[in-house]
């Protein structure tokens, strides 16, 4: 059995959910853009540098969706997906995407960026699986500002995707191909070099990614350019 496991942004996507949707609801909200714009600068910093923590960066995306009425955020949603999501989809990437297709893998996203967010993004790729944090909702459909089960960086993303290949009770061995951007998915990246025939790929590698992809002679992927990090 093959599976293969793209991460999202900036892996498949030229621009970052995780960023941009907090800003997009800011925004749509009338919240104030310039305090809000720090916070999430600074994560965004601490993410680059491996300094976060994931438990507090997905808290503050799971408590953002739970300060406002789900209709209220389903309309902005929609509106992030056609304003922001839908212009950055890019060729290389839907290419990317239906080569493992073809050759008869199952397709699995795996993103830090949670599952409220991504599950649209998903379909648009044609991705029937997804691997990512869920937040905790009420019986009503609203939001409580907690989230369930494992965050989706690093470690965590590694648990969810492991979580997901023990639901599909293969019987044969397991060939897992990933694809990602950033060091900080080492841990799947070494996941799937591990398995039988599986690779990892680094896609438009942040600089540690990058060389790190380069002494384990992994295969890398500039399809939104070199410079796109940078």
């Amino acid at each position: 059995m093959k599976l293969a496991v793209f991460d999202l942004d900036d892996t498949l996507l030229p621009v970052d959910t995780g960023n941009r949707w907090p800003r997009w609801v800011a925004k749509c909200a009338g919240l104030d853009r310039k305090a809000f714009d720090a916070k999430v600068d600074a994560f965004a910093e601490a993410y680059r540098a491996g300094t976060f923590s994931p438990e507090e960066l997905v808290r503050f995306h799971t408590e953002l969706l739970a300060r406002f009425p789900r209709k209220e955020l389903d309309l902005w949603r929609a509106s992030f997906i056609e304003s922001v999501v839908k212009p950055a989809l890019r060729p290389e990437a839907a290419a990317l995407v239906e080569k493992e297709r073809a050759a008869g893998a199952l397709l699995l996203l795996a993103t830090g960026t949670n599952r409220y967010v991504t599950e649209p993004v998903a379909r648009l790729f044609g991705i029937p699986n997804l691997a990512a944090v869920t937040p905790e909702e009420t019986p009503e459909g609203e939001f409580t500002g907690n989230f369930i089960g494992s965050h989706s960086y690093g470690e965590g993303k590694l648990s969810l995707v492991t979580d997901f290949v023990r639901t599909l009770k293969a019987t044969e061995p397991l060939s897992v191909t990933a694809y990602s951007d950033s060091i900080n998915d080492l841990p799947l990246l070494n996941y799937a070099a591990g398995t039988a025939d599986g690779a990892a790929v680094a896609v438009n590698p942040d600089p540690k990614l990058r060389r790190e992809a380069e002494e384990r002679g992994w295969t890398v992927l500039d399809i939104f350019g070199e410079a796109h990090h940078v």
